[in-house]
């Protein structure tokens, strides 16, 4: 029988370089090991299907230069936006 479950896509996780400054917070933070830091000490995302979406990495940086988004976010967000001016 064949398996009808689907493949959960995995977050879409910017880091935006120019406000990062290579703590390494939201690396130390990351349960699962998804994100690593580079030789320079800078994050990047190492394996993403291992991110489960909790957003430690965005709630920890001082910087506000890490964000994990879902595919659909946005529609999501603009149900809510035509919502609130209805």
């Amino acid at each position: 029988m064949a398996d009808l479950r689907r493949k959960k896509e995995p977050p879409k996780i910017d880091i935006y370089k120019a406000w990062c400054k290579g703590c390494g917070i939201c690396a130390s933070f990351c349960p699962t090991g998804a994100l690593a830091r580079d030789e320079a000490g800078y994050p990047y995302v190492k394996e993403p299907e291992k991110c489960i979406s909790c957003g430690w990495c965005e709630i920890r940086c001082p910087d506000f230069a890490i964000t994990v988004k879902h595919k659909g976010d946005d529609e999501k967000a603009r149900g809510i936006r035509e919502e609130a001016i209805q």
